[in-house]
C-alpha cells in the first residue's frame, strides 16, 4: 500500500493512487474492526448495560462515509483528467501494480482455506480478490501507456476501481444503518423464530416478537408467549431460551410469559379503554 501511494506520485498515476485507497480501505476497516473488537471487551456499565459492542458498528459506519467521499473524489478528479490528460510513466505503473498483485495473490493463497470455514476469513478473501482486481486494472492501464502514450487509460482504470469499490461501501453502510435501526438480522427471520416458539409444548400464542443486532454476531430477542399450562411457566420459559440460543443464536432473550387467561383479560380491558 505505501509502495502504492510513493509509486503514484512518482508516476503521476491517479489508477495507483485509487487503487492504494482501495487497498488502504480494507486495512483501515480491518484495523478498525479490531480496535473496536479489543476495546468491546470492556465490562457494561450500570449506563451501558451491553457494554461497548457497537464500537465495531460506528467504526464500520465511519469508514463508509470516508470512503464515499475518497470516492466521489477520485470520480472528480478522473473527469478532469479525462477532459485535459497528463503525462503518466507507464512503465513505473506497471512495476508498482505489479507488486502489489504478487502481494494481492499470495494474500489469496493464504486466505483461501480459511474463508470456507469462517465468514470472517471469507470477507478478508473477496477483500483480497477485489484489491487482485484493482491491480490488474491498473497493470492493463500502465500497459497501454507504454506501448500506445494513450494517457486517458489512466483515469478510466481509476473510474474502473472506484465502481469496484462502490458495492463493498454500499455493504458497509448498509449493514451498520440496519443493526443502528434496530432491524432483525437479514439470515434469521422472525416467521421461523414464531413457529420454533409455537412448537414447544404449552405454548399458544406468540406477540410483541422484537428482534435485534447488538453487534455482528450478537443478537437479542424480547418476546411475550402465551401459555395454557401456566403451572409450568418457568419450564416453558427455560425451553423457549434453549430453542432461541440453540437454533438462531440468541445472546439475550428477554420473554414474558402469561395465561391464556390473563392475556385476554389484559387484551380485551385494553381494547375497551382505547
Amino acid at each position: 500500500m505505501v509502495v502504492e501511494i510513493i509509486g503514484s506520485i512518482l508516476a503521476n498515476s491517479l489508477a495507483l493512487v485509487t487503487d492504494a485507497i482501495h487497498m488502504f480501505s480494507h486495512v483501515g476497516a480491518l484495523i478498525m474492526t479490531l480496535f473496536a473488537i479489543t476495546f468491546a471487551t470492556k465490562p457494561p456499565t450500570p449506563e451501558k448495560s451491553f457494554g461497548y459492542y457497537r464500537l465495531e458498528v460506528l467504526a464500520t459506519l465511519f469508514n463508509g462515509i470516508i470512503l464515499i467521499l475518497l470516492v466521489l473524489y477520485i470520480f472528480f478528479q478522473a473527469y478532469q483528467r479525462l477532459l485535459s490528460p497528463t503525462d503518466v510513466l507507464g512503465s513505473l505503473m506497471i512495476t508498482v501494480a505489479l507488486i502489489g498483485l504478487v502481494v494481492n495473490l499470495i494474500g489469496a493463497k493464504l486466505l483461501h482455506h480459511s474463508s470456507k470455514e469462517s465468514l470472517i476469513f471469507r470477507s478478508a478473501f473477496l477483500a483480497v480478490v477485489m484489491d487482485t482486481l484493482g491491480s490488474i486494472g491498473v497493470i492493463t492501464a500502465g500497459i497501454a501507456i507504454f506501448l500506445t502514450g494513450w494517457h486517458i487509460a489512466d483515469p478510466i482504470a481509476s473510474l474502473f476501481i472506484a465502481l469496484i469499490m462502490i458495492p463493498s461501501i454500499y455493504n458497509l453502510i448498509k449493514a451498520s444503518a440496519n443493526i443502528l435501526m434496530e432491524s432483525a438480522p437479514e439470515h434469521i427471520s422472525p416467521k421461523k423464530i414464531e413457529e420454533a416458539l409455537l412448537s414447544i409444548d404449552g405454548v399458544t400464542g406468540v406477540h410483541h416478537l422484537h428482534l435485534w443486532t447488538i453487534t455482528s454476531g450478537v443478537y437479542a430477542i424480547s418476546v411475550h408467549l402465551t401459555i395454557n399450562k401456566p403451572e409450568e411457566w418457568d419450564k416453558i420459559r427455560e425451553q423457549a431460551i434453549k430453542v432461541l440460543k440453540e437454533k438462531f443464536k440468541m445472546a439475550h432473550s428477554t420473554i414474558q410469559v402469561e395465561d391464556e387467561e390473563t392475556h385476554i383479560r389484559l387484551h380485551v380491558k385494553k381494547e375497551s379503554i382505547e
